[in-house]
């Protein structure tokens, strides 16, 4: 016996999750989300602008990484959609990359409690004797 749901993935209780990928398809054409809310209210769905905006992010979020996923594309080499602005991308580089230069860090072969005791010692703990300092050095 092979299961069959009759909802979309994700919790059932979200009333505009049907509409998810209407909702981005109106987003993608310029609508505004109070338009898209509204139209929700005609159909008898009433949410909030935040629910809209959750919903067409979560499903933009999917669609991208479903896109990128499956064509080993970078999310920022995806085609644009539909009448949004085309962003104009920086030239390819005519060198090849050089590797980052990495900076050797020296390990610190003191122990936390070490390294905790030299901290705290140069630092003035007591308000009133960190006031009094700074009452007698002007500077």
């Amino acid at each position: 016996m092979k299961l069959v749901p009759t909802d979309p993935p994700g919790r059932s209780s979200r009333k505009a999750k049907r509409f998810a990928q209407d909702m981005r398809e109106l987003r993608t054409q310029g609508y505004t989300f109070e338009a898209i809310r509204m139209a929700l209210a005609a159909v008898g769905v009433h949410v909030s602008n935040a629910t809209v905006q959750r919903e067409v992010a979560r499903v933009t979020k999917a669609a991208s990484s479903a896109q990128g996923a499956c064509s080993g594309v970078r999310p920022d080499e995806l085609p644009s959609l539909p009448n949004q602005p085309q962003v104009s991308a920086a030239p390819p580089p005519t060198t090849a990359p050089q590797s980052p230069q990495v900076a050797s860090v020296e390990p610190d072969i003191r122990s936390g409690k070490e390294i905790a005791e030299a901290f705290a010692s140069s630092r003035i703990t007591n308000p009133l004797a960190r006031a009094r300092l700074n009452a007698k050095d002007p500077s």
